[in-house]
């Protein structure tokens, strides 16, 4: 890449155009937030096990493993029920990221050792 296409690919805060024109700092991995994306998108559609995503999309579970990792830790994603996956036979959860097949927990209850109970 010469120094004129190195120029137009850079903003003027220092971050560098990603495709579609979205900007990402030097040594972001833009592909995180595309297959992050997917996947998410994926678990909407309708209750999945990692792997049938993974098969669906052909993202890597590992990968899949630690994006409902971080989704779960923002609250975006639920284990809705437990049963046998498809493709393996195995008990596993099925997530989904639709907040209208999420289970109410109960605050309260949840916060009962904070108050010193």
């Amino acid at each position: 890449m010469n120094t004129n296409q190195k120029t137009e690919t850079m903003t003027t805060n220092g971050k560098e155009n990603a495709p579609g024109g979205a900007t990402k700092k030097h040594g972001e991995d833009i592909h995180f937030v595309t297959q992050y994306e997917t996947v998410y998108h994926s678990f909407k559609k309708r209750p999945q096990t990692m792997l049938e995503v993974s098969i669906a999309t052909g993202i890597l579970r590992a990968n899949i493993c630690r994006y409902v990792a971080e989704m779960q830790r923002k609250g975006q994603i639920q284990i809705i029920r437990k049963g046998l996956d498809s493709y393996t036979r195995f008990k596993a959860g099925f997530y989904s990221t639709d907040e209208s097949l999420f289970t109410k927990s109960n605050v309260s209850q949840l916060n009962m050792f904070d108050n010193g109970i």
